[in-house]
């Protein structure tokens, strides 16, 4: 094995050049090895490969499908032990699929540096929290195993990457259900805990993802198929020895120790979709690749699936200029991350020109709201919403899409009067009128009765306001409430959408290993991230990479018997 003592040492290389390095296909150099090295250490009975009528093209230790949240399941195995480790990735030129494109934080609870960043917690705590959050479908025993094993992730990316520590940037994008027993209340929270590299950089997903391909890259036990997609799983007597990887239209024979699934969430899947999801959804900003491949190949040999109605919620703004029922496709730019929906002098309304949320709650729980089904008029009413700011808001922030009132994009409608909004829209005018009324009274008094904007105070909206203020740095407003009423109006559609795809899966146990129908493990099969059932709701920000990452390093140390 290569020395890595120095991997994660970019030196005089420019962020741009890495940028670019993470888009290059590429192989590693890989021996066909043996199979003895690192093999599942299961406690069930051992899966011996048998060739059968099977003619092996290439054998490993370990095979790991996906290189997004699963990238450090397969340099956990390449540390651990294992003696040769193949990786396969679908797209032909991004390495990383969606996680590489994210922001990069990662949900993580009860770190070594917590009392660095003045967080005070509990095991109990975070447990609670998690089961909440999870509205208690969540395997306990799963969510045990990521948070006693989320410390020792968090040093072993550090140790092997040569970085500095793990921290936060802001206040933004902690815990997401505020009003949770168990939920930290001092703006930190469990999300968005980030590597910070020797130089004290913080390392955003576009910078850590080509550390990850260096690594991949020179490590001689490690090999990368770009371009490679897995397409079955192959077995003896239930165990998984192998599987089968399509790359450049040939089927590939790949014998191994162990496989690890990380194909992500299967939101590009439209026949998946609609069987599983409970209402309809517009956006994704997750990548194109996602469509439920590890899911349906798991199903084939019996896996279990769970949760497969849930998704990492978040609503986008509709940046077509008309609305389209039923259209579902991938958008990055109409995404509500950064939460302008809950900024002050702003609401949400439905077509009856009613509010249906507390605009300033995070993406994820206010994603739930669009699910309501109305009997009366037998319609999810919620879809499409309506965001409705005045020229107070104009005045302060960007509007969605980043863009300033001077120039709104083409997907906000600009009106003199609230009235004419409701006409282009196809709003109630009456309705949108009394509650704007009803709000804007409530709103000059700094309350909100109704849905209970602003309390508790939205730490996270909050801290996200400076991403979209008009003059940097202006001072931010301190509360989230303001009233709507000066011309003139800008309003824009509102559906909802997924932060990186869905989060229902191959069941997993607290080793990672998926488990069939009857709940016993399928000995030589593990699985992390999107594709497998993950460890809890969309509890935080970055639990997409948090719950990935260290289930990935719990698969990988159990694969390798540490």
């Amino acid at each position: 094995m290569k020395d890595s003592s120095n991997i994660g040492q970019p030196g005089g290389i420019s962020r741009r050049d890495m940028l670019k390095a993470a888009g290059l296909a590429g192989l590693g150099s890989l021996s066909i090895g043996a199979l003895a090295a690192c093999t599942p250490s299961d406690g069930t009975k051992e899966g011996t490969a048998s060739s059968g009528d099977v003619t092996w093209d290439k054998e490993v230790d370990v095979f790991v499908a996906g290189t997004g949240t699963v990238i450090h399941a397969a340099i956990a195995c390449s540390e651990l032990g294992s003696k040769s480790v193949l990786i396969a990735e679908k797209d032909a030129a991004i390495f990383g699929g969606t996680s590489g494109t994210s922001g990069g934080g990662y949900a993580l609870a009860l770190l070594s540096f917590n009392a660095e960043e003045g967080i005070e917690d509990t095991r109990e705590k975070v447990l609670g929290y998690m089961k909440l959050c999870g509205d208690s479908r969540m395997d306990e025993a799963v969510q045990a195993a990521f948070v006693d094993n989320a410390d020792e992730f968090a040093h072993f990316v550090l140790d092997t990457h040569g970085w500095a520590k793990w921290g936060h940037i802001n206040r933004a994008f902690a815990d997401y259900y505020e009003l949770y027993e168990g939920s930290l209340p001092d703006g930190f929270g469990h999300g968005s805990w980030y590597p910070f590299d020797a130089a004290g950089e913080q390392m955003s997903a576009p910078l850590q993802w080509p550390i990850y391909r260096e690594y991949v890259d020179s490590h001689e036990n490690v090999e990368l198929l770009m371009g490679a997609s897995v397409k079955s799983l192959i077995t003896d007597a239930g165990a998984v020895i192998g599987a089968v990887v399509t790359e450049g239209g040939r089927d590939i024979n790949v014998k191994a120790g162990a496989v690890i699934l990380g194909t992500g969430g299967f939101e590009h899947n439209e026949e998946m979709r609609r069987f599983f999801l409970p209402f309809p959804y517009y956006r994704s900003n997750g990548v194109q690749n996602n469509t439920g491949d590890a899911q349906r190949i798991g199903a084939k040999i019996g896996a279990q699936l769970a949760y497969m109605d849930e998704v990492f919620g978040c609503p986008h703004y509709d940046t077509d200029p008309e609305f389209v029922p039923g259209v579902f496709r991938y958008d990055g730019a109409g995404s509500d991350a950064f939460a302008p929906r809950g900024f002050p002098h702003s609401i949400i309304v439905n077509h009856k020109g009613r509010r249906f949320a507390d605009e300033s709650t995070m993406y994820a729980t206010f994603n739930r709201a669009f699910g309501v089904y109305d009997t009366g008029t037998m319609e999810f009413v919620n879809i499409p919403g309506f965001w409705i700011a005045d020229s107070n808001y104009a005045e302060t922030f960007l509007l969605p899409g980043y863009a300033p009132a001077a120039t709104p994009p083409e997907f906000v409608l600009k009106a003199d009067t609230l009235e004419e909004l409701a006409d282009k829209l196809g709003i109630d005018k009456a309705n949108l009128l009394d509650e704007v009324a009803t709000f804007n009274a409530n709103a000059a008094q700094g309350s909100d009765p109704i849905w209970h904007r602003g309390k508790p105070v939205s730490v996270n909206t909050l801290a996200m306001m400076g991403q979209f203020m008009l003059a940097p740095g202006a001072t931010l407003p301190t509360t989230v409430l303001g009233v709507v009423e000066k011309p003139p109006f800008y309003a824009c559609r509102y559906v909802p959408g997924m932060m990186g795809g869905t989060r229902g899966g191959l069941k997993i146990n607290q080793n990672a290993q998926v488990v069939d129908v009857d709940g016993n493990p399928i000995v030589g099969l593990y699985a992390a991230g999107n594709c497998s059932s993950g460890v809890a709701a969309y509890f935080a920000g970055g639990a997409t990479l948090g719950q990935g990452a260290v289930m990935g390093f719990v698969a990988a140390k159990h694969i390798c018997g540490k």
